[in-house]
C-alpha cells in the first residue's frame, strides 16, 4: 500500500459513455468498436460476481481478489484521514499498518452485508451523475437482522481509477462510510494518535471475526 503516499487523486476521470459507439459512417471496416460500461452496469457485474462467490463458498483468496476489483481502498484511506495532503502527516510511520487494517475492515464489512442478504436478490434502482464524473448507484436489498427481514437502501458512489469503475463510498440508509470513518478516525487520532487508531481498527476486526 506504499502507493497511498504518492497517489494524487486529482487525476482526470473519464466521462460516462454508456453503450454509445461511433456511428457506422465513422467506423473503420474490420475493427471492433470499443464500448464503455456505465457505472450501474459495472457495479452490477462486479457485485454479482462477488455474490456468486459467496454462495459458492469460494476461498478467502478468491473473494478478496474479486472484492478488491470493486472497492477503492486507497481513496477511502486517504479520505478517512482528511485527504491526501494530511494522510502522511497523521499516519506517519504507520501508514502501511493503517491502510492494511482499514482495507481489511472495509472488505469484511462489505462481505458481511452480502452474507446477510444472501437469500435475496439486489434491486438496482438508479444511477445519478454527480460532479467530476462521480456517479451514485442506488440499490435496495433485503437483509436478515435480529431475526427480522429488513429492506435497506444502499448507495454506491463510483468513480474511475485507471479507466475502471470502483466504489469510493458506500452510503447505507443515508449514512456515508467515508464520512463516518473520517469523523471517528480523526477524533481518535487527535486524542490517541495513530497508535490509538491502529488499536481501534484492530478491535473492530477482532469483533467481526468473533461474529459480533
Amino acid at each position: 500500500m506504499n502507493r497511498l503516499r504518492a497517489r494524487v487523486f486529482s487525476a482526470s476521470l473519464t466521462g460516462l459513455l454508456g453503450l454509445g459507439v461511433v456511428g457506422g459512417l465513422l467506423a473503420t471496416p474490420g475493427v471492433a468498436q470499443a464500448t464503455e460500461t456505465s457505472a450501474i452496469d459495472a457495479f452490477r457485474t462486479k457485485h454479482e460476481a462477488v455474490v456468486k462467490l459467496v454462495k459458492d463458498k469460494a476461498t478467502d483468496a478468491q473473494l478478496q481478489a474479486k472484492v478488491d476489483e470493486l472497492l477503492d481502498y486507497d481513496y477511502l484511506a486517504n479520505a478517512a484521514l482528511g485527504g491526501p495532503d494530511r494522510y502522511a502527516q497523521i499516519c506517519e510511520a504507520r501508514c502501511d499498518d493503517f491502510a492494511d487494517l482499514l482495507t481489511r475492515l472495509i472488505r469484511e464489512n462489505y462481505l458481511r452485508m452480502i452474507r446477510k442478504a444472501e437469500k435475496h436478490p439486489v434491486e438496482y434502482l438508479d444511477e445519478v451523475a454527480g460532479k467530476n464524473d462521480v456517479y451514485k448507484v442506488t440499490t435496495q436489498v433485503k437483509i436478515e437482522k435480529n431475526g427480522r427481514e429488513q429492506t435497506v437502501t444502499v448507495d454506491y458512489v463510483m468513480h474511475k481509477v485507471d479507466g475502471k469503475w470502483q466504489v469510493r463510498d458506500i452510503i447505507t440508509e443515508g449514512v456515508s462510510l467515508a464520512k463516518t470513518y473520517r469523523y471517528e478516525i480523526n477524533k481518535i487520532a487527535k486524542e490517541q494518535g495513530i497508535d490509538g487508531v491502529i488499536r481501534k481498527l484492530q478491535d473492530k476486526l477482532d469483533a467481526l471475526d468473533a461474529g459480533d
